[in-house]
């Protein structure tokens, strides 16, 4: 570690304060979502509003609100306390940026695996993958992160290479990222940082041997249901009906602040405004430089150059990347302290969208087995 030591106390009954915060946060977060996904369900308040929507659009709405609306009342009051010092921003971005060094670990063990070289108990099929990734903090078959990655990672924030948060990729998109390697040669900034110091690029040629199978065994049961879905239509045109409602976006951030206006109390907005907004960083590079230098709890110091412009953004990036830096330290004594007490670590994904992702997934896994049958292959998915 670079400051502070990861010493852990001796009597493991001292559970360090903040520990004990954090998992009652997650209690009460996990009983605020079941509280208020049976009030948007039952409630006759929401029904003029959702009968306008798709009903399928409709509960998965209902199921990112919940869990919205039970963070917006955690961390909002959080948030309010400490805006004047703005530390708290630097804090969850360092929470979740913790997580890219399991993730990338993950991704590299995916192309092992859709290759054919390993074989991992907890994954059937690839889909699995984007399960573990929701699940990023309790993926049985990944090795802790060790002082060694986490230097690593420190190291790659503090670089040039280090990118905005708003990522345009998924981490578990193997088939997107590979097809831009293939075009581009390039990799998600993190992944090429690492592969060059870890000597991992090369996972990237792998063939995808598993994946290039269930593709084709997915092909195949979708073939199977479109031949009989048009035969059905022909017998059965009376009973075809298609909802022509719109879709009910769950990302549109002016679409909850409307629905927060109509339906929730000034101090849900408040914390809306607090969580959503504050939290998105401006498309203005030197507007939220300007931004960034005015807020910041020290002084800045501003490197010469031929433009001014680039000065203040540049030193607005190294200042947010050494908070961030400093955020990610005590964050990973947090992760270490969890480890050494066996605590399982936070999830920042509901039990309920975990759920929803493992039925997705089963789906699927049922797809694959139904077109084997349909070969005369065996009911399984021992394909490799």
């Amino acid at each position: 570690m670079r400051s502070e030591s990861n010493k852990i106390p001796d009597d493991e009954n001292n559970i360090p304060q903040y520990i004990l915060e954090n998992i009652e946060n997650e209690k009460k977060i996990g009983m605020m979502i079941s509280e208020f996904k049976n009030d948007l369900q039952s409630n006759p308040a929401y029904r003029d509003f959702f009968e306008k929507f798709d009903p399928m659009s409709v509960e998965t709405f209902i199921e990112s609100y919940a869990s919205k609306k039970a963070n917006y009342i955690v961390f909002g009051e959080m948030h309010r306390a400490n805006e004047e010092k703005k530390v708290l921003r630097y804090q969850i971005e360092a929470q979740e940026r913790l997580w890219e060094i399991q993730r990338k670990k993950l991704f590299n063990i995916q192309c092992r695996w859709r290759a054919g070289l390993i074989d991992i108990k907890e994954v059937e099929i690839s889909h699995d993958f984007e399960y573990w990734e929701s699940n990023i903090g309790n993926v049985p078959f990944l090795t802790p992160i060790t002082e060694d990655e986490f230097e690593l990672y420190y190291d790659y924030v503090m670089s040039e290479n280090f990118n905005d948060f708003d990522l345009n990729y998924i981490w578990m998109g193997f088939q997107d990222i590979k097809e831009t390697y293939k075009k581009e040669g390039t990799v998600p900034p993190w992944f090429e940082y690492y592969d060059l110091r870890m000597g991992s690029g090369s996972l990237m040629e792998l063939p995808d041997v598993k994946g290039d199978k269930e593709k084709f065994y997915l092909n195949t049961w979708r073939k199977s249901k479109l031949t009989k879905h048009k035969v059905f239509q022909k017998k059965n045109l009376q009973f075809v009906k298609t909802d022509t409602r719109p879709i009910l976006p769950i990302y549109d951030l002016n679409v909850l602040e409307n629905f927060i206006k109509n339906y929730e109390s000034s101090r849900i907005l408040d914390y809306f405004n607090l969580y959503e907004r504050e939290m998105k960083k401006s498309n203005d590079d030197l507007e939220q430089a300007i931004k960034i230098l005015r807020e910041a709890d020290e002084q800045v110091p501003v490197d010469s150059n031929e433009d001014w412009r680039d000065a203040i953004i540049s030193a607005a990036r190294k200042y947010e990347q050494q908070k961030i830096a400093d955020a990610l330290q005590k964050v990973y004594r947090q992760y270490v302290t969890r480890m050494n007490f066996g605590i399982a670590q936070e999830n920042h994904n509901s039990e309920e969208n975990l759920q929803r992702i493992k039925e997705w997934i089963n789906q699927i896994k049922l797809e694959i087995i139904q077109a084997r049958e349909m070969l005369g292959e065996p009911a399984d998915l021992n394909f490799s």
